[in-house]
């Protein structure tokens, strides 16, 4: 899916007023984590910070300061509480930032800073004569998929709704559909296997071509790279065995092997703390099962890794 930074340079690109809203800082239970953000114009909105009576309430003020064709960046303390209907009994401050052809370098670098990943810092005049101080830490999920098929089109159909940014790669051109989710890169070549060493350190990577032997020269290459994070290879567990001996034998280490997650999808089916039935629907073949039990386990993956944020500040 596109970030919100990223549909920041389009809305710019169209001319369209927007709001840019953001948590500048969260205190207690709230909804959603300091940093997150959303873009409101007159018409419409994408993103979220939580939903619900706040989300509803900043877009409406989101969309008087488009009203009142506001320049300046303007702040809004909001407590979860009984006064927007919501228990979750923590605190929000959002800041509203107009989105001004002016300032399009700042809102470029924001954008590839969210996709590169990096500290963000500007300092935004306020409304009330102060200064906005952001300071933004941004880890972006990379997510690779090799292999246009059955399965790699209901992965790709689930991953393009997450936070991650998907290359979705594949030897023939033919397999992509001719509608693509927002934020999908393509990336049609001869040699998927040579794609391996343009991957972003640290992304979750799935195998999953029309053939077994390409699965295996990509799950080769993979497995030489010691920064990736999940790598995934679809089949049985006949073939993730044979997989695992022909990588013995080009010179892979135990270790390395052992990085290799195959068969992919079936989390629930390796744990004997669940039900009969839910293993049956865990092995399940279908390509919707597949997708969606394989995008729970890259974002349980996901939960595990340490993610910073630094909260925007105010300075008088």
């Amino acid at each position: 899916m596109l970030s919100v930074a990223a549909q920041i340079v389009a809305t710019l690109d169209g001319r369209v007023p927007a709001i840019w809203v953001c948590i500048s800082s969260a205190r207690g239970s709230v909804p959603r984590e300091a940093g997150a953000a959303m873009l409101v114009t007159a018409d419409d909105a994408s993103g979220t910070i939580g939903g619900g009576h706040l989300e509803y309430k900043a877009i409406e003020f989101a969309r008087e300061c488009i009203a009142a064709r506001q320049t300046l960046a303007t702040r809004r303390h909001f407590p979860l509480g009984p006064a927007l209907g919501q228990c979750c009994g923590g605190a929000v401050e959002l800041t509203f930032v107009p989105v001004q052809a002016a300032d399009r370098a700042d809102w470029q670098r924001l954008a590839d800073t969210a996709e590169r990943g990096g500290r963000f810092q500007w300092s935004l005049p306020l409304d009330s004569g102060g200064v906005a101080a952001l300071d933004l830490a941004f880890t972006p999920w990379h997510v690779w998929v090799f292999g246009a098929g059955h399965v790699g089109r209901a992965i790709v159909q689930v991953l393009a709704a997450l936070p991650c940014r998907v290359t979705w790669v594949d030897s023939r051109e033919e397999p992509f559909p001719a509608a693509l989710p927002a934020g999908v890169r393509l990336v049609a070549t001869d040699d998927p296997a040579r794609e391996a060493a343009r991957i972003p350190a640290a992304a979750d990577v799935l195998v999953l071509t029309h053939s077994h032997a390409l699965d295996f020269d990509i799950t080769l290459a993979l497995l030489r790279r010691d920064d990736l994070g999940y790598v995934g290879v679809i089949g049985s567990g006949t073939k993730a065995a044979t997989f695992r001996k022909r990588l013995a034998a080009r010179g892979l280490s135990d270790n390395e092997i052992a990085r290799m997650v195959s068969p992919i999808g079936q989390p629930a089916a390796r744990s004997a703390a669940v039900t009969p039935a839910a293993q049956r629907w865990a092995a399940s073949k279908h390509p919707g099962v597949i997708a969606v039990s394989v995008a729970s386990e890259l974002i349980a993956r996901q939960q595990l890794l340490p993610r910073t944020h630094i909260p925007m500040r105010a300075e008088a």
